[in-house]
Parts: C-alpha cells; sequence; structure tokens
C-alpha cells in the first residue's frame, strides 16, 4: 500500500489533535465509526507521539494520561456502551476495543480491566 506524509508545523500538527479529539470523543457523532476505528486510533497514537517529541514533552506525556483526562474517559465509555460488536467480543477483542476507543491516550493494565467491567457490567444490566 503506498503511504503519504504531511508537512505540518507544530500548530498544524495541534490543530489536528484537536480535531480528532473533537471527532473521537463527541458523544452524539455523525459517523458512529470514527470513535472505534482502529485505522483513526492508529493515526492519532501517531500524532500524539509527534506532540510528545517536540519540546513540551513532559506536558504532553502529562496531558494524554488518561487518568489526567477523566470527561474523555467517561466519553469513551459513553461511546463503547454503543458498541454493537460488545456482547460477542473475546476478553482478547475487548482490550483490541476499549484500546481503539481510548486511543490517543496512555492507560495501564489495571485501567483497562476496570474499563472493561465497567462496560460489561452495562451490558449485562442490558440484558435483565
Amino acid at each position: 500500500m503506498e503511504e503519504y506524509s504531511l508537512k505540518l508545523d507544530y500548530y498544524g500538527l495541534l490543530n489536528l489533535h484537536k480535531a480528532l479529539l473533537e471527532a473521537k470523543f463527541h458523544t452524539a457523532p455523525d459517523n458512529k465509526l470514527i470513535s472505534g476505528s482502529p485505522i483513526i486510533a492508529n493515526i492519532y497514537i501517531q500524532i500524539r507521539d509527534l506532540l510528545i517529541e517536540n519540546d513540551r514533552e513532559n506536558e504532553w506525556r502529562d496531558w494524554f494520561q488518561l487518568s489526567n483526562r477523566l470527561d474523555r474517559r467517561n466519553q469513551a465509555i459513553f461511546l463503547m456502551k454503543k458498541c454493537k460488536h460488545w456482547s460477542k467480543a473475546t476478553p482478547d477483542k475487548k482490550c483490541e476495543i476499549v484500546s481503539n476507543y481510548l486511543a490517543p491516550f496512555f492507560f495501564d493494565d489495571e485501567e483497562l480491566k476496570s474499563l472493561i467491567a465497567e462496560v460489561d457490567k452495562f451490558f449485562e444490566e442490558e440484558r435483565f
């Protein structure tokens, strides 16, 4: 597959980050597939990494910690509760789903398990 590259300065990168943040975590999106898209997640992780590489590395690393962005965590949970594939997903697939919805944020295994448990609980309660 052919690869493309963009030539962005810091402010172009910053604005792309803002646009993706809005698109991925909007709780009433026009396109519901964007939030959990593995392609968008991968692109956004690349943008995160480029932002971290600049002279404000520590500020960006802190900004991208999920524990510092509870608003985005809650928005992702809201969106995951609408995921049509969740109920039939294997544990590994659930990890992948959560990672895609939460990209570009950093989180540890405990946070991942907690998020999976929270969404599982929602779907269990919906069955009854």
